[in-house]
């Protein structure tokens, strides 16, 4: 009887750890995929909606993940819809943002020559992305890093559609990049 005793809890443990395995995995594979279909994914420690209506404020871990772009920080403040915001302010220690260009728009042969956006990477104790006007506003150890090229300063502001930027603030700017062949 004990050997069919062991057996059993030795199936039910194999259950188990096969059970968490899957589980991980399946996690790993949503955090790594940043293009999957439409959804997007907010998490966070806390949440709650302010009474102005269509603001939600976030604290604790707050990630935000959509197909063309990705979002860490301690807090958030969300305005508008969710699943298709206006503008966000962010902070954290530090604050980040990805956004992923051109991922489809480039797949005809007619395209081949056109130049491709690069993708943008920011980091900061601020960030306001305005979706509406596609500019980001970065502020406290602000890095912008484009391609190649990376530009530092205690403030930048940058044009997403126009690929330009202002930067300033105290200890000026540093801008570092690759030149081209």
């Amino acid at each position: 009887m004990s050997g069919h005793h062991l057996s059993e809890n030795t199936r039910r443990i194999a259950c188990l750890l096969l059970t968490v395995f899957f589980s991980i995995q399946t996690g790993l594979a949503d955090i790594l995929d940043l293009s999957s279909d439409d959804t997007v994914t907010i998490t966070a420690q806390r949440a709650w909606e302010d009474s102005e209506g269509d603001i939600t404020h976030f604290s604790g871990r707050f990630e935000l993940r959509a197909p063309d772009w990705y979002v860490s920080a301690d807090t958030a403040v969300v305005y508008g819809k969710l699943d298709d915001p206006d503008r966000l302010i962010v902070e954290g220690k530090p604050a980040k943002i990805f956004i992923l260009r051109d991922t489809e728009k480039s797949t005809s042969a007619s395209d081949s020559n056109s130049d491709s956006k690069p993708n943008i990477e920011g980091v900061a104790s601020t960030i306001e992305y305005h979706r509406t006007t596609n500019t980001l506003k970065m502020r406290g150890l602000a890095i912008l890093t484009r391609k190649d090229n990376t530009l530092s300063s205690e403030i930048i502001e940058y044009d997403i559609d126009e690929d330009s930027y202002s930067a300033g603030g105290e200890g000026g700017i540093n801008i570092q990049f690759s030149p081209e062949d």
